[in-house]
């Protein structure tokens, strides 16, 4: 039961901060926005069941790549990934609710300063998190198609990232590479004399 418990104290608290995070952005960014910015809505649900694998197979991915300069598969990490990825979309939250809005608030870059930041600040012993954030973030984006406003809360022009998912899934790969990294310099420490 112990490292059950020590498993949930490790992912839960971060899941809990994005939720959080992802949630007051999208709030934000619906004060902030015209309504001539705010075209989101829900997809057919239909295509709901196949997005979700989708998330989870790229989290899993990240969870992975990250696990390799671990030199170990890590269930927190493996877990964190995966709900980093997925969690992004928790801005879709007031389209299902049937409220126009600017489409994927926490898709932006505004969102992943915040979230780097307050995970930085608010999980000081653990410096994998905001790598492992920035690795899940262009992950998601990677494998996202649509329109965007990456500048948004500064500008609500939408564009599409068609020729950036390759860069950005590099990006996710270094840094999910960097999270694992870190995360075994950190335990390798806390064993040292």
């Amino acid at each position: 039961m112990g490292s059950f418990n020590r498993w949930l104290l490790e992912v839960v608290p971060p899941i809990a901060v994005i939720v959080a995070l992802d949630l007051a952005v999208t709030v934000i960014f619906f004060a902030l926005s015209g309504a001539t910015a705010r075209i989101g809505t829900l997809r057919p649900l239909s295509t709901v069941p196949a997005k979700g694998l989708e998330l989870v197979l790229v989290g899993a991915a990240v969870g992975i790549v990250a696990c390799l300069t671990e030199r170990r598969i890590d269930l927190s990490v493996l877990t964190l990934a995966i709900a980093f990825v997925g969690l992004i979309d928790a801005d879709h939250l007031p389209s299902a609710l049937g409220i126009a809005q600017p489409i994927r608030p926490a898709h932006t870059f505004a969102f992943l300063a915040l979230e780097v930041v307050v995970l930085a600040a608010a999980f000081r012993g653990r410096p994998e998190l905001p790598f492992l954030a920035v690795a899940a973030w262009f992950g998601h984006v990677a494998g996202d198609t649509g329109e965007f406003a990456l500048l948004a809360p500064f500008s609500f022009a939408y564009s599409s990232l068609g020729d950036f998912r390759v860069p950005f899934a590099i990006v996710s790969a270094v840094f999910a590479l960097a999270a694992g990294y870190t995360v075994r310099r950190r335990k390798k420490r806390a064993f040292l004399p």
